[in-house]
């Protein structure tokens, strides 16, 4: 999957162990899958996360709480924890530090953003509870499977090509997304809605969409570390 090897320098304050004669490729490669293992496990939080505010906006009749947001997004944290403690940890991987970093950070704002979502839509759900988001979390949906299937591509070995042609779907959705913003916001003030409505969905709006932007910034992690390592 990796052709080549990054040593980390090891954190402030910690023992250094001595270079071994020959370093152990399965120990190494074994560490990698490691970390992959975890971004495949951050991946699927973020799609439940985005599953569950599918379904609190389908059933507008019920009141729906953040417990369950939260909950995701401290899973999402405890995965980044253990990704960062397993970084501290490993001296070699095939992966650069702030690659690693940075593929952590943009799978858990994923589940944040959509907390974010929540809350907001939860405050103000009596003044926007008969706008439609659906067509704005389809799109998330969509974004966060692909990141989910690009992580699984990747773990298992897929080539340049594959990856590639996945995040080239979330850029798609991306774009798409974007252009939606537009359409709802402008359909939005034709109606002749309130000010204040106005300036709550709008906000609601551009949450969801970054959504998508974070699935997007995970995209464009994952394929340039592939082709820094093909």
């Amino acid at each position: 999957m990796f052709n080549s090897l990054t040593v980390h320098a090891p954190a402030v304050g910690l023992a250094v162990r001595p270079y071994p004669n020959m370093f152990s490729l399965q120990r190494i490669f074994g560490r990698d899958d490691e970390f992959c293992a975890l971004f495949e496990a951050s991946a699927q939080e973020a799609c439940q996360s985005v599953a569950m505010l599918q379904q609190i906006l389908l059933n507008r009749d019920i009141v729906p709480t953040l417990e369950a947001f939260a909950d995701a997004r401290r899973k999402e944290k405890k995965l980044s924890n253990e990704i960062a403690d397993l970084l501290i940890h490993t001296f070699i991987t095939a992966m650069e530090r702030e690659d690693i970093e940075a593929l952590a950070m943009a799978l858990y704002r994923v589940p944040k953003t959509v907390e974010k979502f929540a809350e907001r839509y939860i405050i103000s759900a009596d003044r926007v509870r008969d706008i439609d988001f659906s067509r704005q979390v389809n799109l998330m949906d969509r974004a966060a499977t692909a990141v989910f299937q690009m992580i699984k591509a990747w773990r298992g070995g897929a080539r340049l090509k594959e990856i590639k042609a996945l995040n080239a779907t979330i850029q798609k959705i991306e774009s798409d997304a974007d252009d939606l913003v537009l359409e709802l916001t402008a359909q939005l003030y034709a109606a002749g809605a309130s000010p204040l409505k106005a300036i709550i969905a709008k906000d609601l709006f551009e949450l969801n969409e970054k959504v998508v932007d974070r699935c997007r910034d995970a995209g464009n992690v994952i394929t340039h570390v592939v082709l820094k390592n093909t």
